[in-house]
């Protein structure tokens, strides 16, 4: 019995591969987008926070969170590396590079804590990426 690979240059299997991947790449690229939002949001709140503490002096009457400095540069570092691993997943798919498929079930099982959204994408794309012609690009 001979081998299956998409490596024979069929271009059914390869455009039925490229089909069920371009529900993954739209998913990175929009988690791309939300990460990016949400480091904005983070480096705005940063710079207000600071900014407010150094215009007010300090007095018992002003309280200042303490989680929103530390909060904001947490959010920053991890929405950099959010980042990087999704265009890290994009361009191995693209290069089809075999640490992709790891990479990408890593971060569809996170996605997945986070109810109710991630948890119905990631099982959705989790399924794709679990096919068995998926295996082979």
């Amino acid at each position: 019995m001979m081998a299956i690979s998409l490596d024979d240059n069929n271009p059914d299997d390869y455009n039925n591969v490229k089909k069920y991947l371009v529900g993954i790449r739209i998913w990175s690229w929009t988690a791309i987008g939300i990460t990016s939002i949400i480091i904005i949001i983070s480096i705005f709140i940063l710079a207000w926070t600071l900014r407010s503490m150094s215009i007010l002096h300090p007095s018992p009457d002003v309280i200042y969170p303490p989680f929103l400095i530390p909060g904001s540069i947490f959010g920053i570092i991890v929405g950099a590396a959010v980042i990087t691993l999704y265009a890290i997943t994009i361009f191995g798919i693209n290069k089809r590079k075999k640490f992709s498929v790891k990479l990408i079930k890593v971060l569809l099982v996170l996605a997945m804590l986070s109810f109710p959204i991630g948890t119905i994408i990631g099982a959705l794309l989790l399924r794709r990426i679990n096919n068995p012609i998926v295996k082979l690009y």
